[in-house]
């Protein structure tokens, strides 16, 4: 029993001395870490509280250093390095030990473009090999040579880069490179994908922005169908009346965001209903979908009418085929219930012979609209007005050819 005790003292003498050096080393390291010719302040993943580091140059490749966190800061494989210079270094590997952690970041050479699958574009900073790639593993000087035709791309894990799949293309240097192979195993934090050169689709590759397969991304468009500005009077009613599309169809239920820069006039709830409070020039400012627009507000101490009409279906028809279109009326935003009248003409205001209302529904604020077969191309102008002639609107309908 005595010798089992003894053995546990012993070990316990030494991890309090293992715990004091450990102790003492991070205190040394801390005290002078800051002094360093290396040291720097970098952010990690683009936070905003900057991060003391020592980063220490590789002779052998210039484009990759060693980064060295100061005791109780620590980076992993796959974080974002941002320094001083604002380039954008990628974490290979991460080295921890117990008084520092270390690691190996490479330097940022392009920004990986693309269309997601919900038509969305990313775009990430990341790692271009067209050469040759340093493999960082146990053997440092070991070179992989690259095939002629190939390329190789190390980007931070994470869900966007995560859901990459091959066939995904991307334009490098106005060359096309679909993906091959993809691995987000191998290395930790990190997605290695292989490329191999692919065809240029000048009807759907956008070159100048460096996107492949641009016709993918989702086009969203925001547009406030009140009057801008707006004028109202203190007393009454109203609401911002937005219309969202996405590829020229109407989001039915958008995710729209009002705000007011001007509380004191006038405020905003979630819908975009407005409250009055006094009368002076406001303005709201509404967000969708990464698009902003402004609607103005003039608060006048008497009684003001707003009435507007807005017409929803396609821009354009084709020759011999038809297309329905549906009309809207409002007050000072607000929906506003009354009858239908349309009207076709050319864009100067005249009678045109390219289209004709076939049918039209008065209560339904509906219309049918045929494009005639003469092989006459152009626009024409659809207008509708309510039975007063208050609310009137218009909408421009290409017609255009089937062949």
């Amino acid at each position: 029993m005595n010798s089992i005790s003894d053995y546990k003292k012993r070990v316990g003498k030494q991890k309090n001395v293992e715990s004091a050096t450990v102790k003492h080393a991070k205190h040394s390291i801390k005290t002078f870490f800051r002094h360093s010719p290396s040291f720097e302040e970098v952010l990690l993943n683009n936070d905003e509280v900057k991060v003391p580091v020592q980063i220490v140059s590789d002779a052998k490749i210039p484009t990759v250093k060693t980064i060295l966190m100061e005791p109780g800061n620590t980076i992993r494989a796959g974080q974002m390095v941002k320094r001083s210079s604002d380039e954008a270094w990628l974490c290979l590997s991460d080295d921890p030990n117990d008084v520092y952690v270390s690691g190996k970041i490479e330097r940022c050479n392009f920004g990986l473009k693309w269309i997601n699958k919900q038509g969305q574009l990313q775009n990430f900073p990341s790692i271009l090999y067209f050469n040759a790639r340093s493999n960082f593993g146990t053997e440092e000087d070991k070179v992989m040579n690259l095939p002629a035709g190939r390329r190789q791309i190390v980007v931070s894990k994470n869900n966007e880069t995560q859901a990459i799949q091959r066939d995904t293309r991307f334009i490098i240097g106005n060359e096309a490179f679909k993906v091959i192979d993809t691995d987000y195993m191998s290395d930790d934090g990190l997605v290695n994908l292989s490329l191999q050169s692919d065809q240029i689709n000048v009807t759907t590759d956008n070159l100048e922005l460096g996107i492949a397969d641009y016709h993918k991304l989702t086009k969203y468009t925001l547009q406030i169908i009140n009057d801008n500005p707006l004028s109202i009077s203190q007393h009454q009613s109203a609401k911002v009346n937005v219309k969202v599309a996405k590829n020229d169809t109407p989001v039915l239920q958008p995710e729209v965001v009002y705000e007011s820069t001007t509380p004191d006039i006038v405020q905003v709830d979630l819908n975009g209903n407005l409250t009055i409070l006094q009368s002076g020039d406001a303005k709201i400012k509404v967000s969708a979908y990464g698009l902003t627009q402004t609607l103005k507000i003039y608060v006048a101490p008497t009684s003001h009418y707003d009435y507007v009409a807005t017409i929803d279906g396609a821009n354009e028809i084709y020759s011999n085929r038809q297309s329905e279109y549906v009309a809207a009326f409002w007050n000072n935003g607000l929906p506003l219930s009354d009858e239908s009248m349309f009207s076709l003409t050319s864009g100067d205001g005249s009678p045109t012979l390219l289209a004709t209302i076939t049918s039209q529904d008065p209560i339904k604020n509906t219309c049918v609209v045929k494009a005639n077969s003469n092989r006459k191309l152009g626009t024409v102008i659809l207008h509708v007005k309510n039975a007063n002639g208050l609310s009137f609107g218009q909408k421009e309908i290409k017609i255009k050819s089937l062949i």
